[in-house]
């Protein structure tokens, strides 16, 4: 994943030339292993990438990590989905109408934006160093109710 990608708040590029599934399916995977252990993670997106936000998922279950497809949402829908269910995390898929780039944003167990002080640059970080094994068993894939 590039240096550029990664902003403040959030990871972001424009089209799927920068934000690839292949980087958000390594971005649900780092946020698995980052993420304390035990626990669900949310997942809401925009309609028109729904690619990005299904290869988190599949990132996500891969390491173990049961899933909640939250469906259509956004960072209120997750930070409620986190409170109210006792989450380990959340992630929205968005897009930036303004600077027409896709964005994955990724929230903590408290429900709370993860910025560059707060655990992106680590997530970042196990992206870069691609050392992911696989849990036993495939996390579960839930709908939202």
């Amino acid at each position: 994943m590039s240096e550029e990608l990664i902003g403040a708040f959030d990871i972001r590029g424009k089209g799927d030339a920068d934000l690839t599934v292949d980087v958000a399916w390594n971005v649900g995977k780092a946020l698995a292993d980052w993420l304390p252990m035990g626990g669900a993670v949310a997942v809401v997106y925009v309609p028109t990438h729904h690619h990005i936000a299904n290869a988190i998922i599949e990132g996500l279950r891969l390491q173990g990590r049961d899933v909640i497809d939250g469906g259509h949402g956004d960072k209120d829908a997750v930070g409620s989905r986190i409170s109210t269910s006792k989450l380990a995390g959340g992630v929205v898929v968005g897009f930036d109408d303004l600077e027409k780039t896709a964005t994955i944003e990724l929230y903590g167990e408290d429900g709370k934006l993860l910025g560059s002080d707060t655990g992106l640059r680590e997530i970042h970080e196990l992206v870069q160093a691609g050392n992911f094994v696989p849990a036993a068993v495939k996390g579960e894939l839930l709908q939202s109710a």
